[in-house]
């Protein structure tokens, strides 16, 4: 077990049950299912689709994904896939939902790093050693992947401090200008990340593209409008930045399923209902 600081001066630790290689066959299906520990997946190569009660998305080489404990998922590959496996318990707080981490620099630096280690410093009975194989407490290599774990861990969580503050200055500021159009590389100028950089970190802290995520902040804003105002279409329109009100409507009604009229008719429905007699 290794101890490291957070943030308040305490002491995190990071336990590791396994680590190693994780193989799945074409057609190959692994039901729904949760455990109590942490895991990463870092894809080597193929392709997997990881499925969770919130959707489903593909991985491939380069990804990193992270499960906490408790969260529901299951896996099927469509191909051969190959990935770096990690199985640990820690009390370092990381973000309690599923993470998907595109392949970029920050993965291939964790990949490479890995393959050092595992290749090249474990003993040959480590090397490709199957998912299950039971590590002693007491070695010493245990000790050394838990390290590097930690400092990756402590990576991801400097990461999403930064960006969630980050992801409120993007909020208040599309907010402080009546919902308006901001464009990615802008909100990424913002942030002080490129363009790439902040798609990732987007995807790892939301779940969605950053593109997404604007769009998902706009709609908000057009919805209280909707709801907490008397403009018409023609004048939200206006105030959000769109040519005309058809490109608006076209917007809500791509983002909601419904037409904004009738998403007014049905939040005044709504309000009337909970109002107290």
């Amino acid at each position: 077990m290794l101890y490291l600081n957070n943030q308040e001066g305490s002491m995190a630790k990071v336990e590791l049950y396994y680590w190693g290689y994780a193989e799945g066959a074409p057609g190959q299906i692994i039901e729904m299912h949760s455990h109590e520990y942490w895991q990463i997946n870092l894809g080597i190569s193929g392709k997997c689709i990881f499925r969770t009660e919130e959707g489903k998305l593909t991985a491939g080489a380069g990804d990193l994904l992270i499960f906490p404990p408790g969260i529901r998922h299951g896996l099927k590959y469509p191909e051969p896939y190959l990935s770096y496996s990690f199985k640990f318990k820690t009390d370092r707080r990381v973000k309690n939902t599923v993470q998907w981490i595109h392949a970029n620099d920050f993965t291939k630096g964790i990949s490479e790093a890995v393959k050092t280690i595992m290749e090249t410093t474990f003993p040959t009975k480590f090397f490709g050693a199957m998912e299950g194989a039971v590590v002693l407490k007491e070695d010493r290599y245990q000790v050394l992947m838990e390290h590097f774990l930690a400092g990756v861990l402590e990576m991801l969580f400097q990461e999403e401090s930064k960006l969630s503050g980050q992801l409120s200055t993007v909020y208040e500021t599309i907010a402080a200008n009546r919902g308006r159009y901001i464009s990615v590389s802008e909100a990424a100028a913002s942030c002080g990340y490129s363009r790439n950089r902040f798609n990732a970190l987007i995807r790892q802290q939301t779940g969605m593209t950053a593109k997404d995520y604007l769009n998902k902040i706009r709609l908000e804003a057009a919805q209280r409008y909707l709801r907490f105002t008397s403009l018409r279409i023609s004048e939200i329109s206006a105030e959000m930045g769109f040519s005309n009100q058809f490109h608006f409507s076209d917007f809500f009604k791509r983002m909601t399923g419904i037409a904004p009229l009738q998403y007014r008719k049905k939040s005044i429905q709504e309000d009337s209902i909970a109002l107290p007699d």
